[in-house]
């Protein structure tokens, strides 16, 4: 029997003084996209955005809007340094029972209460903020958590809000699943940012829904990651046949594709596929 926990409106207060961030764009989208992607129980998203782009302010909104049928554990990455401290805090916020020891008993636990919320409709939403704290290690934590729920629809959310060097931090773990998992990918204009170029913005209508699905800046982001790993492999592929003595191999160019056109959904998924394959190397097979 799970206890219905309602969510904590009183650690989400909207700060009027942040108020202007949603004036943006960025932040709206973001914001549908977001609530979105709970409704559609997609498991995984990333906001990114540097300091007082409005995360904080975002992540409030969030959490004030949400339904009653949504338990709600919002997690500071710099309260939970250690795995233990992260299932200790998640056991407690979702009352599992009995206080977490280590790390078996809790994922037993946690892969009951999911089955426990997936026969009432119900789900569990985690929201991590300054996930830029975390190394690999507490990352690929938190790609365990996700793993325990493999069905679809899923009740195990995870959203993840950081600062722009996460992205860094997650180019350097190599090939994960958890960044795979990332489709939904946001990154959060600061208010003194000059606004977008017309040429940047999608020339059709947004959906009634008010999500944006060609994010011209998560793609442009990940576009220049990609350019600047394919030079570096030509680089290093050039100096390797130097000291072999070999032929070297003519300068490669980045492959990355061109900005689509369309902006569709489905051009975008393509698009954004394909640079997070070119980046982060294929999706582990399972």
């Amino acid at each position: 029997m799970i206890k219905r926990q309602s969510n904590n409106t009183s650690s989400a207060r909207l700060d009027p003084a942040r108020a202007d961030n949603f004036a943006q764009d960025s932040h709206r989208e973001a914001l549908a996209t977001l609530r979105y992607a709970i409704e559609q129980s997609e498991g995984w998203a990333l906001v990114t955005g540097r300091a007082g782009a409005g995360k904080t302010e975002l992540l409030a909104r969030l959490q004030a809007g949400l339904g009653p049928e949504v338990q709600c554990v919002r997690i500071s990455a710099e309260n939970c340094p250690t795995p233990l401290e992260l299932f200790r805090h998640i056991s407690a916020a979702l009352e599992m029972g009995v206080p977490c020891q280590y790390k078996a008993r809790f994922m037993l636990d946690l892969r009951a209460h999911i089955e426990a919320c997936r026969r009432q409709g119900r789900k569990i939403l985690l929201l991590i903020d300054s996930a830029q704290k975390w190394g690999p290690e507490m990352l690929r934590e938190v790609e365990l958590l996700g793993n325990e729920d493999q069905f679809s629809p899923r009740v195990l959310n995870i959203f993840l809000f950081a600062r722009p060097e996460f992205l860094q931090t997650l180019e350097g773990m190599g090939a994960t699943n958890l960044k795979h998992h990332l489709r939904r990918f946001r990154r959060l204009a600061h208010p003194g940012d000059a606004p977008a170029p017309p040429a940047e913005r999608r020339h059709q209508d947004r959906p009634a829904n008010g999500i944006d699905y060609f994010d011209n800046d998560a793609v442009k982001q990940m576009r220049q990651m990609a350019q600047a790993k394919v030079k570096a492999q030509s680089m290093s592929a050039q100096t390797k046949a130097g000291q072999a003595g070999a032929p070297q191999p003519p300068a490669a160019t980045s492959s990355a594709p061109a900005p689509a056109a369309s902006g569709g959904q489905t051009t975008y998924t393509q698009e954004l596929t394909s640079l997070l394959d070119q980046v982060f190397g294929p999706a582990p097979v399972k």
